[in-house]
């Protein structure tokens, strides 16, 4: 970060040299003539109370994980977030690692205010390393409402002074902390809509949890940031990891009123329905995952890419959107990767994650958890990409140890251990049951019959084909009424077998899986992915997910 904002400082001064402040001043009066003032980014939060205001993000790249969508445009994507219900487009202006520019920040005012006609448009904010007047006056000349003040990059005495001459151009800035303390200087700079960063700026690690602390430590300085009260004095916003709603509500419980988010809309195959999706207004009805009381209805949530033995394969398919990693280490499988290899695949994925260790549950399992409750547990662990060790008829100690050298997230047990070897795993199993190619049974025979055998030991269940001979991979499918017929009675599945980029729209458009899982139908050869065919599935089963959670 250090060095990204000497650079910025060093670009700045080439910019003064090109133009001066005498020349932003007059196209800050004339955007301002021909557009308007700015907006109010303190008012522009609480209007959308009783929803969470959301700062919808564009962003190219990153330093952290390259690349997000460079071919997308900065208009064309802030059209689609305000008309989704974003309040704040936040628009990274920095080159060299983020892609941006200030001409996207002023294509993204002319567009959403276009876009708005004479409705409230969203604020217009700059994202940059921002440290003189100078950047100030040219985020006001590209017609933004805001700028983005990290205290981590700048001086109190030079904080201070760009709060308040912020505020002489009629704008709020955002002002970031992260360490703990940041959180005074930014109060005592003056800073009224405080933003906290979760990602430890110098490791990139996330930890959702500083937010929390953040606004622990407001309450206990006195500061009132209550959303609902409308003399609140400040507001507090969350800047990092959030993607889904479960983040959304966790947040709003402590008083936070925006969300910033980013990557995961800049990745969405469906920005508009991701932003739905996050569900910012309390009063909107969420489907239900836990179905202890009727069938399972909650739609898509994972997408799992197994098979996988090489370390870019595996990024690949976190950077389409896939929630989960297979790395098989069954004996007899040709896509059997060694220790080394999923050591390797585990660390690229946690750091892609931007995470040390496994995701913590954000529903935790009570003392006696049954099996729908320990789906739901693993469902909350999955907000980012997880590593599942697939092994089928080894022994736990064996397995328990593969955990330990390569630390893998969770096991995916596909032989004939049985539902009760669930539990001498360290952690989460996902069990795959079976389903014979070529049974002409009625798929609700089938389907009694798995359920009488399942056990609260697994956290979820798989189905998977069984070929004769063929231990898995065999790239055939099984009888999708099967699946159905477990899902209405109440069991959220992951299904497999034979699924590629074709038929996955079938399966998840029929049966409206809890997950799909890929292996051989995106493969080059066996334990190689053609990383054009995992971002074809991936994109191809969330973008029916969607559409069959949405009833399109």
């Amino acid at each position: 970060m250090q060095s990204i904002t000497a650079q910025r400082e060093v670009d700045t001064t080439a910019a003064m040299e090109a133009t001066s402040e005498a020349e932003l001043r007059g196209r800050i009066s004339a955007i301002r003539a021909e557009l308007g003032p700015p907006l109010d980014l303190l008012s522009k939060i609480r209007a959308a109370h009783p929803a969470m205001a959301l700062a919808a993000e564009f962003k190219r790249a990153s330093p952290s994980k390259g690349v997000i969508a460079g071919g997308l445009g900065a208009a064309e994507q802030a059209v689609r977030y305000f008309g989704a219900g974003a309040s704040v487009i936040s628009t990274l202006t920095e080159e060299r690692n983020f892609q941006g520019t200030l001409a996207d920040l002023e294509a993204v005012r002319r567009a959403t205010q276009a876009a708005a006609g004479g409705a409230p448009r969203p604020a217009v904010l700059r994202k940059d390393f921002i440290t003189s007047r100078f950047m100030i006056l040219e985020a006001a000349a590209a017609g933004a409402d805001t700028v983005l003040l990290i205290v981590a990059v700048t001086p109190s005495d030079v904080l201070k002074d760009l709060i308040a001459f912020s505020r002489e151009l009629g704008m709020e800035p955002l002002v970031e902390v992260h360490a703990d303390e940041e959180l005074p200087v930014a109060l005592e700079a003056g800073a009224r809509v405080l933003g906290v960063n979760n990602r430890n700026l110098h490791n990139f690690k996330m930890d959702l949890a500083t937010t929390e602390r953040t606004a622990a430590a407001l309450t206990a300085l006195g500061v009132n940031f209550d959303p609902s009260d409308p003399a609140a004095t400040h507001a507090l916003c969350s800047l990092s990891g959030m993607s889904n709603s479960e983040d959304v509500a966790r947040y709003r419980a402590c008083g936070v009123a925006m969300c910033l988010i980013g990557e995961s809309l800049m990745r969405a195959v469906d920005p508009a329905a991701a932003i739905r999706s996050l569900r910012l207004d309390p009063s909107a009805a969420a489907p239900s995952s836990d179905s202890a009381g009727g069938a399972y209805t909650a739609g898509l949530k994972l997408v799992k890419v197994c098979g996988i033995t090489r370390e870019s394969d595996a990024l690949a398919a976190c950077r389409a959107g896939a929630s989960l990693v297979g790395v098989i280490f069954a004996p007899n499988s040709k896509r059997r990767a060694t220790r080394a290899q999923a050591a390797s695949i585990s660390k690229a994925v946690r750091a892609f994650g931007e995470r040390d260790g496994p995701s913590a549950p954000a529903t935790p399992l009570p003392p006696t958890p049954s099996l729908n409750q320990r789906t739901l547990s693993f469902l909350s662990s999955c907000r980012r990409p997880q590593v599942v060790g697939v092994f089928q008829n080894q022994p736990a100690s064996e397995i328990n140890e593969a955990v330990r050298e390569c630390e893998l997230d969770f096991v995916q047990l596909h032989g004939d251990e049985g539902m009760a070897a669930c539990a001498d795993i360290d952690v989460p199993v996902i069990r795959v049951v079976d389903v014979a190619a070529g049974d002409e049974r009625e798929a609700d025979v089938i389907g009694r019959e798995i359920v009488e055998s399942l056990t609260d030991d697994p956290s979820c269940i798989l189905l998977d084909t069984s070929v004769r001979g063929v231990g898995g991979g065999a790239g055939v499918t099984f009888n999708w009424g099967v699946a159905k017929y477990l899902q209405a009675s109440g069991f959220g599945v992951m299904v497999a077998g034979g699924l590629n980029a074709r038929n996955v729209v079938d399966v998840v458009g029929d049966v409206v899986p809890m997950g799909v899982d890929v292996s051989s139908g995106v493969e080059a050869e066996p334990g190689v992915k053609d990383v054009g065919e995992v971002e074809d599935f991936v994109r191809a089963a969330l973008l029916a997910g969607i559409k069959a959670n949405e009833g399109i």
